[in-house]
């Protein structure tokens, strides 16, 4: 059987949604599927796959946007002749007009969260592609991947699909990401007597919903009452210049350390080393948040906040803490409890480990979703 999933942005490329689909398009391969990739991110051939990489005219607060795409997407479904097509949203354009072009062969949309902007004229462009572009995929797609039953049952835009939504959460390689992760000498070495939080995620600026900005803030409070505290902050992107100068504002430039990007393994390090993860995302457009489970599973507890389906992949008082969104004060109190409570680390890390065995692991989610894309096939 042969699977087409369909993405805007893709391996080399990082990110929540660009860790999902590779992910599961190397366990859907390991489970006998054919699996053939149709982005727009630029690279080479990922893990011995069939890539297609649609070339944008322009990119647009990370929606990429192109010419003849649904004629290229057309050609591609002849040339490979799917048994199923699977869309990632909630980049829009490319997954819709991958529905539009599928013809008789049916279509899964993944549906990883809704499209949000914080600022007025963003939430104007977002509300209107998610009513009409958007809700039209939604409505002729065979079914739905929802993240979480928490953001299937929240969202304003899955109400009325519910019979068409299958849950599959992003998972974890637990090859990679595990409590037996060892820190190398020069890491451990960095930040030896030191207490560490870290925070894994994009600097862009179309993605400041990460909450970086809020996690600096209330950084800074804890610093004042510590002196054995550091934050680390693994990612990159366009907004590094703005995230140093707010550590400046604050007063601890000195005290944040920006690693650039990090790569699965070293990233897996990162989180060994943290006394605490956090990344306080501010709005809905955070569907559950990957590094989560990634820190939970190598046996770290997290923080995260009361938003969008944080809570699916934060049990609050069980694997981390979940804070009021956009809320420094909030946040300030939850890193002091953990950093001054060994035996609670001890105890949500421990269950975010476990968590990640019995239902994160990436295996047991790609037969997930192959028992779904196996659904949608006619008898053979």
């Amino acid at each position: 059987m042969k699977a087409v999933i369909v993405a805007p942005h893709f391996h080399p490329r990082s990110g929540g949604v660009e860790t999902y689909t590779l992910n599961l398009a190397k366990h859907l391969t390991a489970l006998g599927w054919q699996v053939v990739i149709v982005t727009t991110t630029d690279g080479a051939e990922a893990e011995g796959m069939k890539v297609y990489r649609l070339p944008p005219v322009l990119t647009v607060s990370n929606t990429p946007v192109g010419i003849a795409w649904r004629r290229r997407l057309r050609e591609i479904y002849q040339a490979e002749r799917p048994d199923v097509i699977n869309g990632h949203t909630p980049v829009p354009f490319l997954a819709d007009l991958a529905e539009r072009a599928a013809g008789p062969v049916p279509f899964v949309l993944t549906y990883h969260n809704d499209l949000y902007k914080d600022d007025l004229a963003g939430r104007i462009i977002t509300g209107t592609l998610q009513r009409t572009i958007i809700a039209r995929t939604l409505r002729r797609c065979r079914a739905i991947i929802a993240t979480s039953d928490y953001y299937a049952g929240a969202s304003r835009y899955l109400k009325g699909h519910e019979a068409k939504i299958r849950i599959v959460p992003p998972g974890v390689d637990l090859a990679v990401f595990h409590p037996a992760v060892t820190v190398s000498a020069d890491l451990a070495a960095a930040y030896r007597g030191r207490q560490v939080i870290v925070f894994a995620g994009s600097l862009n600026k179309s993605q400041q919903y990460k909450g970086l900005d809020v996690l600096i803030t209330a950084f800074a409070k804890v610093r004042t009452e510590t002196e054995r505290v550091r934050l680390v902050v693994c990612g990159e992107g366009d907004g590094l210049a703005m995230y140093r100068e707010l550590a400046e504002e604050v007063g601890v430039a000195g005290d944040v350390d920006f690693t650039g990007f990090v790569p699965p393994g070293r990233l897996a390090e990162y989180y060994r080393l943290a006394t605490v993860f956090a990344m306080p995302s501010t709005n809905r457009t955070e569907g559950f948040g990957t590094v989560y489970a990634e820190a939970g599973a190598v046996g770290v507890p997290v923080v995260g906040a009361r938003v969008g389906g944080v809570p699916s992949a934060v049990r609050d008082e069980e694997t981390g803490l979940l804070v009021e969104p956009k809320d420094a004060g909030d946040l300030h109190r939850a890193l002091r409890r953990l950093l001054d409570d060994e035996a609670l680390r001890r105890r949500l890390g421990a269950a975010g480990a476990a968590r990640a065995r019995s239902e994160l692991d990436w295996r047991l989610l790609a037969e997930r979703t192959s028992e779904i894309f196996a659904e949608l096939l006619p008898a053979r």
